[in-house]
């Protein structure tokens, strides 16, 4: 047989040249074995040394044959292994590794009597047993699958002889599996430790033994020792494709999508036909929620190896992802995998395996616990399935069954290290108290956390779940679970919230939410305290929604209903991102908004993603009426994809909707715009239109600023001026001279300048702004006040006129004005408390208590340890009349903070009121006792006497 080169071998043939170092002039050159050239990646030059000895030498097309494999030619490779076993019928190594490749490929029958006719030659052949078991384990014969393995052990512990590195590396494989099957964790250790380094001590640059460690320490999710083993392997073979593929896999794991798509180019560059590399671009896509590409590409790997588990497992997860699952039911492409599967073999643990696995990458979390224990079900030997079913039921909520079976998988798997750390986070569950309601159950460290967790349950209980359950008509079964964590073992809370939920400290949020449960972290210990309130009432919105879509709702669908639920205000941040991702045309949509949840690029994408979902509800609400998004949650509950949704609800095609969309988000940048946008030409651009005797002196005072920003003032004047001679009422020419003469300390002459530019009726934003700026620097309040209300009223999407006017209404005290500019601005900045003191003090101070209450509670859920925002909630609740509050609070309020006496007097007389004077009386000794004349307080404790 004559083996020709490839494109991709002459192209690596091409790097070699320039890869391997020149020798000096008359320097004898040693020429490397075709092994050696194989091992360390260089093919294309191994397979030609091969090619020149492969008719006459097994050894020599069996390293050809290899060399195919490496680079994707199966095809190839299995024609040379047969033109070799005819010339030599009785090589057992030929007709052994032919009998490997076979099976490799799916051609199972073909794989046995190939392996069979090897022991009829060499009945101790280790690849042949190994591909004997394979095929028993592939084809349910379990026992005896188990069998061969124990041999291929036996053999190595005997002493043996075992002749190839190869054959040395499937015992290692055997003794995995054996360690697996049997329980015998120990041996995992050995494997790592002493087994493949004393095989790299036996060739060196054998790296499918630093593969094997890197295997083994993925599996165990010790990422950091699994890394240094593929670095290690890399070091020897650039281009062994497995290397590759591991690394994406790691990534994928961790949702690295990018980490993991460039992984994949580097495997399939090298090796196009590689199984394992299309089962990971599978998973890379239905992490990504794009089902229906994976389907495209597992279809396509099917073919690689028809029998493969694992490809066939991942595909009928996304024909279910993508096709529905009618009242439950599989569809007809999936049940027909589940079909072909189950009849080849009867015990396909690895098929559900990998099925459970793939919905749980897509955050179906019920179906990939009922694929999970049909896994353990037809496959107890899966070492791996009761630590993902317990990492799973955890995140159902289902902590007693969870910690029962993490308990056995660390038992038998105590390397596993999501399986420790989970445990480790039930442990520190143990110890936390529970505080439960009709619907809720809550967890918290009771030292700690006893406060936050009162307060939570009582707006749970009494706030969202009565509004929410009405707005979605739906209850969940049973209590829903709410757990807080906080420090401890020297661990953050948000260490322990993480570990919580993926068994990793991997999360970048302090709430989330798997459906049944919800996990937060302490708002205490992180350096910006968070709305509690606010989120423990988001991740309630997701367990309704995806309990009363049985987990099949998009994710961009649940965040926008969460966001929905907050309200009607946007923070400014998110519509200046809006505009921005519009004007670069990277505006997300249906196919890929979930990746700015799942894997944002910096904090922008994930800002858009939450941005985004709200306006897609929105726009579907105002377009389609204020039932569409119940409708659409109906549509989802009876498992169907969004497109079938769309269609089902609006008969509206997906593309057809998003072009809808998409007018209804410019509408809105152009509201929050005011209609107005800048115009942001390139100083190149300016320069180049200036010279053009046409030119507009709006131009020309652009040319002048954009000087200006490069601090090139003796450039900025001369364009300002040129602007000004073509027009002497252009305003931006105006403005840039008032800065030039700032920089001089010229403050008069700027503010003179400014004024003649303004126009009342058409105002330039820039002119405006450091007008006003300047004239209440210089303490024109009046005049101050015309410019901002002129701003808010031309210019009514900024905020920095509402802050002018709050300062000015600050400092004359002008509190009935003061209230709603402090309002507007509190509503644009959601999460600053300092706004929202000042107006729950004006709201008392004007007697509208209910006012005063919203903003107090407000105060309280942005900082449940603030004093004084309980203090104010208690006066608040006093004007209510809603005497039990206000002592709650007042009482709250003293154990912040005790040196507040006007407290205790509004306690007592709290207390007094609501008919408690026992206690009134006592909170006003405990008063008198601290200061015996303080006002009102003799008045209260002659009205407390029997």
């Amino acid at each position: 047989m004559f083996w020709r080169l490839n494109t991709l071998q002459h192209r690596l043939i091409a790097a070699l040249l320039f890869a391997l170092p020149a020798m000096a002039a008359g320097e004898e050159k040693e020429t490397p074995s075709p092994r050696s050239l194989y091992l360390t990646g260089h093919y294309a030059e191994a397979a030609e040394l091969y090619q020149q000895a492969a008719e006459k030498d097994a050894a020599s097309a069996l390293g050809l044959a290899r060399c195919q494999t490496a680079t994707g030619e199966y095809d190839e490779a299995t024609e040379t292994l047969t033109e070799a076993i005819q010339r030599d019928p009785k090589s057992a190594a030929l007709l052994s590794e032919l009998a490997l490749l076979e099976f490799q490929r799916g051609s199972e029958d073909a794989a046995r009597k190939h392996a069979e006719a090897v022991l009829a030659l060499d009945k101790d052949s280790i690849t042949a047993r190994w591909t004997l078991a394979e095929l028993d384990r592939t084809s349910g014969k379990l026992s005896e699958a188990l069998k061969g393995y124990e041999s291929l052990v036996s053999t190595y512990n005997r002493g043996s002889k075992v002749e190839t590195s190869e054959e040395v590396r499937l015992i290692g494989l055997a003794a995995a599996q054996v360690a697996r099957w049997n329980r015998n964790h120990n041996q995992f250790k050995r494997l790592v430790s002493e087994f493949y380094p004393s095989l790299l001590r036996r060739e060196k640059d054998f790296w499918p033994a630093q593969l094997e460690m890197a295997r083994l320490f993925a599996e165990k999710y010790n990422e950091a020792d699994a890394t240094t083993s593929l670095a290690a392997g890399l070091a020897i073979n650039p281009s062994a494709a497995e290397l590759h593929a591991l690394k994406a896999e790691i990534a994928v794991s961790n949702f690295d999508l990018a980490g993991t798509k460039a992984s994949l180019a580097r495997a399939t560059d090298i090796n196009p036909r590689l199984l394992w590399a299309e089962q990971l671009r599978g998973d890379m896509l239905m992490a990504d929620v794009r089902p229906a590409e994976a389907i495209e590409v597992l279809q396509e790997a099917s073919k690689f190896n028809p029998r493969s588990e694992a490809t066939r497992g991942r595909l009928a997860a996304a024909y279910a992802a993508v096709d529905g699952m009618p009242c439950g039911k599989p569809s007809q492409r999936m049940q027909a995998v589940i079909d072909e599967i189950e009849k080849h073999n009867p015990h396909c643990g690895e098929f559900y395996l990998a099925m459970g696995e793939s919905f749980d990458r897509m955050r179906r979390y019920p179906l990939a616990a009922a694929q999970l224990r049909v896994a353990q079900e037809k496959m107890p030997q899966l070492l791996s399935v009761r630590g993902q079913l317990g990492m799973t039921l955890m995140r159902l909520g289902e902590e007693v069954e969870a910690a029962k079976l993490l308990e056995e998988a660390f038992t038998i798997d105590p390397y596993n290290v999501r399986v420790k750390n989970t445990l480790e986070v039930l442990d520190v569950l143990k110890g936390y108290a529970v505080l439960e309601t009709d619907h809720f159950v809550l967890k918290f460290d009771r030292g700690q956390d006893e406060l936050l967790a009162r307060y939570a349950s009582k707006y749970l209980e009494e706030e969202v779940y009565p509004q929410l359950v009405e707005q979605y008509g739906f209850k969940p079964e049973g209590k829903t679970l709410i757990e807080i964590f906080s420090r401890n073992r020297n661990t953050s809370g948000h260490g322990w919230f993480s570990a919580r939920m993926v068994g990793l400290p991997a999360i970048g949020t302090v709430g989330a939410c798997a459906g049944k449960m919800v996990a937060i972290t302490t708002p205490d210990e992180l350096p910006k305290k968070y709305d509690w309130a606010r989120v423990l009432r988001h991740e309630y919105v997701h367990v309704l929604n995806l309990q009363q879509t049985d987990f099949n709702i998009p994710h961009w669908f649940t965040e926008g209903l969460a966001v929905h639920s907050e309200g009607p205000s946007r923070p400014r941040e998110w519509n200046v991102t809006l505009a921005e991702r519009a004007r670069e045309k990277t505006l997300y949509n249906l196919d890929t908004i979930t990746l700015g949840f799942i894997r944002p690029k910096n904090s922008e994408d994930w800002t858009l993603a939450y941005c985004q979902a709200a306006l897609f509800v929105d726009y579907t609400l105002e377009s389609y009426g204020k039932d569409a998004t119940a409708k659409m949650l109906a549509a989802y509950a009876e498992h169907l994809s969004t497109p079938q949704v769309l269609k089902k609800c609006f008969a509206v095609e997906q593309a057809e909707f998003e072009i809808g969309y998409r007018k209804f988000v410019d509408g809105v940048i152009a509201k929050s715009a005011n209609g107005q946008t800048k115009e942001t030409r390139s100083l190149a651009e300016l320069q180049k239109i200036a010279e053009d005797k046409n030119v507009t002196a709006r131009t020309l005072a652009e040319l002048a600023r954009a000087n200006l920003e490069r601090k090139a003032n003796a450039e900025a004047r001369k364009w300002a001026l040129a602007a000004q001679k073509k027009d002497a009422a252009e305003p931006l020419a105006a403005y840039v001279l008032a800065r030039l003469q700032l920089l001089i300390g010229d403050t008069d002459a700027a503010i003179g300048m400014l004024m003649k530019a303004v126009d009342e009726d058409n105002p330039q934003e820039d002119v405006l702004t450091l007008l006003a700026h300047l004239t209440l620097k210089a303490e024109d309040l009046a005049e101050a006040e015309k410019l901002y209300l002129l701003g808010e009223k031309h210019f009514p999407a900024s905020d920095r006129w509402a802050r002018g006017l709050a300062r000015i209404y600050w400092q004359e005290e002008r509190n009935e004005k003061l209230l709603p500019v402090l309002t507007k601005l509190a509503n644009l900045e959601p999460d600053n408390l300092p706004l929202r003191k000042k107006p729950a003090q004006l709201a008392l101070a004007a007697k509208d208590f209910r006012q005063a209450r919203n903003w107090a509670t407000q105060i309280i859920h942005l900082d449940l340890q603030d004093a004084e925002g309980h203090a104010l909630l208690a006066a608040a609740a006093v004007g209510m009349k809603e005497f039990g509050v206000a002592s709650e609070e007042y009482k709250t309020a003293l154990n912040l903070s005790e040196n507040h006496n006007d407290w205790r007097l509004g306690l007592a007389e709290a207390l007094a009121a609501g008919g408690k004077k026992e206690e009134a009386r006592a909170a006003a000794e405990a008063l008198q006792d601290k200061e015996p004349d303080y006002p009102g307080l003799q008045k209260l404790l002659e009205s407390l006497k029997l």
